[in-house]
């Protein structure tokens, strides 16, 4: 059985459609093919699958206490500088 991971994301700068559609385009992919990952796992996916789109300084922090672990709920700071 695998379990889907609930992501809450901000995402910097929020204003830029493209970097924006990237993020969206990169956590659609992880959470449709990759189910199985875990928060921390899917963030590093979608921060490579971001820098392959063209954003090289692409981050992706993932922030989870332990009951948001259990839970698979993980907060991600995103930002396309870095």
């Amino acid at each position: 059985m695998t379990s889907s991971v609930h992501i809450k994301a901000r995402v910097t700068p929020w204003d830029d459609p493209d970097f924006v559609k990237a993020f969206e385009h990169a956590r659609d992919h992880v959470h449709v093919a990759e189910a199985q990952l875990d928060g921390t796992a899917a963030g590093a996916r979608v921060q490579h699958l971001l820098r392959e789109a063209g954003y090289p300084n692409a981050r992706v922090e993932v922030i989870q206490s332990v009951n948001e672990k259990l839970e698979h709920t993980s907060h991600w700071v995103v930002s396309r500088d870095g």
